[in-house]
């Protein structure tokens, strides 16, 4: 009787230390997943645009035309094209002292057709192109000018 006591007793407890065992391993997969999903969980789902009191933009849309000869005044060579093409010139407006009147600046933009993203922060900036080509990004500032802008390239 006593090797059947002994038999049990030993049964129970492998049983309780195997329980013992999957709880601990349950806490720690909770705990890994946990350290590196926490900046995914509290990432801001806004746009760098848009602030939490204002309404959700719509994103962005560009038509391209459908004529062939529409760069054919530009007189600039045709880029490399690079495995990654390094941004360096960015033409923007501004700086705006407050953002409503960079948001209209870019609104008025996005209508006539411009991708535009703007500036976080006092004072805004409207970006209305980023080119890895100087003379692109001239043209661009050239183009804005006889439009009435006021426009300027940020080398970066």
């Amino acid at each position: 009787m006593e090797k059947r006591q002994i038999k049990a007793l030993t049964s129970l407890l492998t049983k309780i230390a195997g329980l013992v065992f999957i709880a601990f391993l349950a806490i720690s997969v909770g705990v890994i997943f946990g350290t590196l999903f926490n900046d995914w969980v509290r990432e801001e789902p806004m746009t760098p645009v848009q602030s939490w009191n204002e309404e959700m933009q719509s994103p962005l849309t560009f038509e391209f035309p459908e004529t062939d000869d529409v760069y054919g005044d530009i007189s600039s060579e045709p880029e490399t094209v690079l495995d990654t093409l390094t941004v360096k010139y960015k033409v923007q407006l501004g700086p705006f002292p407050e953002r409503e009147e960079a948001l209209n600046i870019a609104a008025e933009l996005e209508d006539q057709g411009y991708p535009v993203f703007v500036s976080r922060g006092v004072p805004c900036y409207v970006q209305v192109g980023a080119f890895a080509n100087p003379v692109n990004a001239d043209q661009l500032k050239r183009e804005l000018g006889e439009k009435g802008f006021s426009a300027f390239i940020k080398e970066e």
